[in-house]
This record gives structure tokens, sequence and C-alpha cells, in this order.
């Protein structure tokens, strides 16, 4: 079951994503009632410029959105906004799959975002 699953969401995916083990991530709901929320620290299991899954013990709801920070060796980027398209529990921790909003929302699109995802991409790429 779980296999067909996976096999599932791969084919989903827009593009092959990479590992990034190097890559800090934190999130932090977006919303007004949710400023006061503070960011949490998640691990990052992969990346591409569409989208990510990240792990955590926190509790998020699918079609949330989320504000990412990005910070590792030569990456420092913030307010990258996220929306949680899957959540899976495995063993009392969530992991969440990602899509960026700039290429979901026409009206979201960002050079700076783009280029800024695809810089990401490339540097986890060569990892």
């Amino acid at each position: 079951m779980k296999s067909a699953l996976a096999v599932r969401h791969q084919d989903r995916r827009l593009k092959t994503r990479h590992q990034a083990r190097s890559l800090q991530v934190t999130v932090s709901p977006r919303g007004f009632f949710r400023r006061f929320r503070r960011a949490t620290a998640v691990r990052c299991i992969d990346i591409n410029r569409y989208g990510m899954a990240i792990e955590t013990s926190k509790r998020f709801r699918p079609k949330e959105w989320l504000s990412l920070n990005f910070r590792g060796r030569y990456i420092a980027e913030s307010d990258i906004l996220g929306i949680i398209a899957s959540v899976t529990e495995i063993n009392g921790r969530f992991r969440y799959g990602i899509n960026f909003a700039y290429c979901t929302h026409s009206k979201l699109y960002s050079r700076e975002v783009d280029n800024a995802l695809s810089r990401i991409e490339s540097l986890c790429s060569q990892e």
C-alpha cells in the first residue's frame, strides 16, 4: 500500500526532488491570528523549485499557507510562501508535501522567488 502511494506522489511531481541534508528550514503559519505563533524548525527531506517535503512533530492542516525561511551554505532566503498539499503521519511525526505558492497561483508569481528557489535546487542537486 505504501509503495503504491509513493509511486502516485512521484507521478504528480513536475520535476525530481533533490536531497537537502544541509538545508535549515523554519516555517511559520500565515494569517492574521497566526502572527503570534513562533517559527518552527523542520527537517527538509527533499526539494525542487516547485515544492518540497518536510518532517516535523508539529501539526498543520492540509491547504494551510506557510511562510518558509531557508538557511544553508550560500543560501539565505526568507518569506517564501508554500501551501501544504499532503500530510502523512509516521510514528508520531508528520511528513508534509508543500507546493510553493508562486508556481500554483499566477498572481503570486515572482521572478525573484523563482530564481531563488532555482538556485537552492541547483545547490542541493550538487550535494
